[in-house]
């Protein structure tokens, strides 16, 4: 399904009258997740209702994800289910709720995430929130507080308890995904984990790792830190290191620009603390030059257009 097609199914399921559930979920220390549904009382599930509505109605603009994109107040980006371990987890909110409901709140300490599940006539919309380690008070302008309920029902309360966002991160339906915060789609998904697996992976790929005298600076430099290994994961997926034609107009025009990246004799980069910032930059392609203005600049992301 395209993302035009997935932004119009999400805009226009009927909210009011699918039937709806909600279920918290966990991250298993042996992997996969956990989940227990979380039964609602009447008022509990409009509000619910309305945070959905209001989410989806800022949405006017949809673009492709790609992992250094990034959304603003009426965008969001595309991408396909089967591209993560969603299902894993939609396998597992699929279940009667009645047959998986929460028992005591226990249950729910800990939970990294919940869900909101509609079903209207074999369509099924998943809305999916990134709630802290621990649900914990919030600001009352941006959180509900709620509490388990002697009949293990979630009730809104005054006091503090646990908190429901006015908004969800993502939606997944029809098999695609409307991603409306990036990083906490990613952290949900594990797609950190990804990253650091992909950057672990390209330092042993000799072609890339030849392109150094010594590529530790660059792995200090990356560490854990998730944009970096993000930006990692795109240099390993454009391989524009793989690319002798254009390592060798990298060479050529950083002496002509005086960009300050250090090579040996041999035509190997040098990687100091002053250069990785550029070193990344023209690895992703991301130093790019108008014609307009007549002026280099270094961009966040880059989409082709000729």
């Amino acid at each position: 399904m395209s993302k035009e097609d997935t932004l119009a199914l999400v805009k226009n399921f009927p909210v009011a009258q699918a039937s709806l559930s909600l279920w918290v979920f966990k991250r298993r220390t042996i992997g996969g997740f956990s989940a227990r549904s979380v039964n609602t009382t009447p008022q509990l599930t409009a509000q619910l209702r309305q945070i959905v509505t209001a989410s989806v109605a800022r949405f006017e603009e949809v673009d492709e994800y790609e992992l250094l994109a990034q959304v603003n107040e009426i965008s969001c980006l595309h991408l396909q289910e089967d591209e993560t371990v969603f299902g894993d987890l939609q396998a597992l909110v699929d279940l009667p709720p009645e047959e998986n409901l929460i028992r005591n709140i226990r249950h729910i300490d800990n939970s990294i995430g919940y869900i909101v599940r509609l079903r209207m006539d074999g369509q099924v919309i998943y809305c999916v929130k990134k709630v802290s380690d621990v649900w914990r008070a919030k600001k009352a302008s941006s959180f509900f507080n709620v509490v388990v309920t002697g009949a293990n029902e979630l009730d809104l309360v005054d006091d503090r308890a646990l908190t429901i966002a006015k908004n969800f991160d993502f939606f997944v339906t029809g098999g695609g995904i409307l991603i409306a915060n990036k990083a906490s789609f990613e952290t949900l998904l594990s797609f950190k984990h990804t990253y650091q697996n992909s950057f672990d992976a390209l330092q042993k790929n000799a072609q890339f790792s030849g392109l150094f005298v010594d590529v530790a600076p660059l792995v200090a430099h990356v560490g854990t830190n998730a944009m970096h290994l993000r930006r990692m994961a795109v240099i390993e997926q454009r391989r524009h290191y793989a690319d002798a034609a254009y390592i060798g107009r990298l060479r050529a025009v950083n002496a002509q620009k005086n960009w300050g990246i250090e090579f040996d004799a041999q035509g190997r980069i040098i990687a100091t603390d002053a250069s990785l910032k550029t070193i990344m930059q023209v690895l992703l392609n991301h130093r790019l030059y108008s014609e307009l203005s007549l002026g280099t600049f270094d961009v966040p992301s880059a989409a082709q257009v000729a």
